[in-house]
């Protein structure tokens, strides 16, 4: 494998002046003896490209890769994780996702181009020049079966701080960037000449999936059938010093003060035994008033065993409002109110922050997002500034920390295991439990992140490790779904696993192939349901694995004549989509076998009105909550597709409060939410805006399970 290179004419290096060519000598540059001048020059550049050349490594052509965006920290994907040839590339937050991983591949021994290979699909980031485009256009580039072609053919040019990077396409010249500097999900990738702009600037983030061989080690896993509801989520176990308590979260509730809701409220068990056994949660209420309309959860136990307290997120004012900002610290015992952290340089751009705090307050883990964050959420570390508040944060490092999402730290009571969750480093799918071993004071030196393993880990959601004081460790689980409700699972300390040696063998097999399978084949129409033709324009099917033990996912485009996609055998959630119009089915398909699926879709035409029931705002107030966003920028995408298409969003509340404040507030919500439109670039002429308030419920009000579908947001097709 040859060193990336980096190419650069003698005349452009740097620190040499135009002047110094041309044999004048600039101000103030002392005179050197002519006949070493040109020695010294051939030196200097040699030692220039020999340090561009180490700047970053040549990748190993059979490893997966991230390709990370140094502007964003959002990693290079294919859109929708479509694998028809064509498909647009984009930036999306990392998730380790199969379309979000990439081969680089030598187009020949010695050289210095590569093609780069998605796993998804197998094809190759494609360059294709439009002979029609303005001169100077941005391009947008693509995923095509490999051919050869030079706009098929990439090399990695060192640009900026070390392990950066240009995508340097062979047939003109140009490089890879985002087509805006900014952090959205599904911002496209174009080609453009360089500039040196930071969004012009990639690194790899190498996949490998390392496993924990233990100490410590434990048994097998077992519910908490006592905590888990049978409709609600629960997460983050916080088992506190005494044994006798296990706070946790729920949400989705109808329990908890904001009902059944995406936010959470803390619940706690008891138990006398010793955590043998633990009784049925009851609603935190001491200390009172932990529990708002708004998200809150214990995110540690810290304190002496005289003086025990909490650590809750979130801020809670003077004035007995409650701000999901921050974090605070709360005595259990003696009626007094939470007081904020103050800690120096405190910010983060995204709000689902994360908290934890050692028993003796010396160390506070924090997951935030932050300029210096490798991408989506870091861990930090903070420390007592000795003035009564906490030390600005500081990164653990880009070692335990992954262009991904990194959450729910936990340090063991060594203070060197860090037990935390993250998308990022290569699990099993969804969010997997990692630890990491602290190797010096600085906590910004740390061992490679190890997967905890299929005992803890799955295709599913997994996170939220944290050990009582036997040694027991906590976590919530989806199981095999990720959409699955979180529940919560133990597992005590137990004797090392006896390796199977035959069962470690079919698993290392099936890990090698896991598509060994033959596969099925899906054909089928999408149908317009008033006419029971094919529908108008086409559409998109999109098919995902669920509760299978691989990611894997296809998407094909319907025509006139209709569609088809190769699946592993599977059982597998199926989204056509065309337009604002969706559909959902489940579908299960075996090896070898040819089924036929032909959905229905009826069009919306002016006059149409569209229920958003996924967009929804923070109780009482006209803030999106995170979940919103994948229809909003759906419906952004949908809308620049189809430039003549102008809309009407409504909006309703519920008949809770009073009618001005709900009017008011209805309003204010469809303006945030054309404000995001906008923001996407769909023009603000093409979206026209209306409030309610509760004047016009679509369901009762008299029980909360019917009064929350009344706050809503609608779309009616106006042209």
């Amino acid at each position: 494998m040859s060193p990336v290179k980096r190419p650069r004419a003698a005349e452009d290096a740097p620190g040499v002046s135009a002047k110094g060519r041309a044999g004048t000598l600039e101000p103030g540059v002392l005179a050197r003896p002519p006949d070493l001048c040109p020695m010294l020059r051939v030196l200097f550049l040699c030692l220039v490209a020999l340090s561009a050349a180490a700047q970053v490594p040549a990748p190993d052509g059979r490893a997966l890769y991230g390709l990370i965006n140094r502007a964003s920290g959002r990693s290079l994907d294919v859109a929708r994780a479509a694998t028809t040839s064509g498909v647009a590339t984009v930036q999306w937050e990392f998730t380790h996702a199969p379309s979000q991983q990439w081969r680089l591949v030598l187009i020949r021994e010695g050289g210095e181009y590569y093609r780069l290979e998605a796993k998804h699909s197998g094809q190759c980031l494609t360059l294709e020049v439009n002979p029609t485009a303005p001169a100077g256009a941005n391009t947008p580039l693509v995923q095509r079966p490999f051919t050869g072609g030079l706009g098929q053919q990439w090399r990695l040019v060192p640009t900026g701080q070390v392990g950066s990077f240009q995508l340097e396409n062979r047939l003109d010249g140009r490089v890879a960037t985002l087509a805006t500097n900014d952090k959205f999900n599904n911002t496209a990738i174009v080609a453009a000449r360089s500039i040196g702009r930071l969004s012009q600037q990639w690194r790899l983030f190498q996949l490998q999936l390392k496993l924990a061989s233990g100490p410590p080690y434990f048994a097998a896993p077992e519910p908490l059938a006592a905590l888990n509801s049978p409709t609600g989520s629960e997460l983050q176990p916080v088992p506190a010093p005494d044994g006798a308590h296990l706070y946790f979260t729920r949400t989705r509730f109808a329990g908890n003060v904001e009902g059944v809701a995406e936010s959470g409220d803390t619940w706690v068990s008891e138990s006398a035994d010793k955590g043998r056994t633990w009784a049925a949660p009851t609603h935190l209420s001491q200390p009172a008033g932990l529990n708002t309309a708004q998200n809150n959860a214990v995110q540690a136990v810290v304190g002496t065993a005289v003086g025990p307290a909490l650590l809750v997120r979130g801020t809670y004012e003077a004035s007995g409002s409650f701000r999901d900002e921050g974090v605070s610290r709360v005595a259990l015992t003696g009626g007094g109110k939470p007081a904020a952290l103050r800690i120096a340089n405190y910010a983060s751009s995204s709000p689902a922050t994360g908290f934890y705090m050692t028993l003796d307050e010396k160390i506070l883990l924090l997951s935030l997002e932050r300029e210096d964050s490798q991408g989506a959420n870091d861990l930090y570390i903070s420390r007592p500034d000795g003035a009564g508040g906490y030390t600005a944060p500081v990164s653990l490092g880009a070692v335990v920390n992954s262009p991904g999402y990194e959450f729910a730290p936990w340090l063991a009571p060594d203070g060197k295991s860090l037990y935390f969750a993250s998308y990022g480093h290569q699990g099993y799918g969804s969010a997997d439990i990692f630890v990491s071993q602290r190797l010096d004071d600085s906590y910004t030196k740390w061992s490679q992140p190890e997967n905890l393993g299929p005992r803890f880990n799955g295709p599913g959601y997994d996170a939220f490790f944290a050990l009582g004081p036997d040694g027991t460790a906590y976590y919530a689980s989806t199981g095999p779904k990720d959409t699955a409700p979180k529940k919560l699972f133990r597992t005590p300390a137990g004797p090392p696993p006896v390796a199977d040696s035959a069962a470690v063998a079919r698993a290392a097999a099936a890990a090698a192939n896991p598509l060994a399978q033959a596969r099925a084949l899906l054909t089928g129409r999408v149908l317009d349901a008033r006419t029971n033709k094919p529908l108008e324009g086409g559409a998109e099917v999109q098919a995902l694995m669920i509760g299978g033990p691989i990611d894997f996912r296809s998407t094909a485009r319907a025509d006139q004549v209709g569609f088809q996609m190769s699946l592993a055998p599977g059982r597998y959630r199926l989204t056509t989509t065309a337009g604002l119009l969706t559909k959902v089915d489940t579908l299960t398909v075996r090896a070898g076998e040819s089924r036929r699926y032909e959905p229905r879709l009826t069009p919306a035409t002016v006059g149409s009105r569209l229920d958003l029931p996924a967009i929804i705002f923070t109780q009482s107030q006209a803030k999106l909550i995170g979940s919103s966003y994948a229809t909003l920028n759906a419906l952004a995408s949908s809308m620049k597709e189809n430039p003549s298409l102008e809309i009407r969003l409504e909006g309703h509340t519920d008949n809770q409060g009073p009618a001005d404040k709900n009017q008011v507030l209805s309003e204010q919500r469809v303006a945030e939410v054309k404000r995001y439109l906008v923001g996407r670039g769909v023009a603000a002429s093409r979206i026209t805006t209306i409030g309610y308030g509760g004047s016009k419920p679509k369901f009762g009000n008299d029980r909360e399970e019917t009064r929350k579908l009344n706050r809503r947001v609608e779309l009616v097709i106006t042209k």
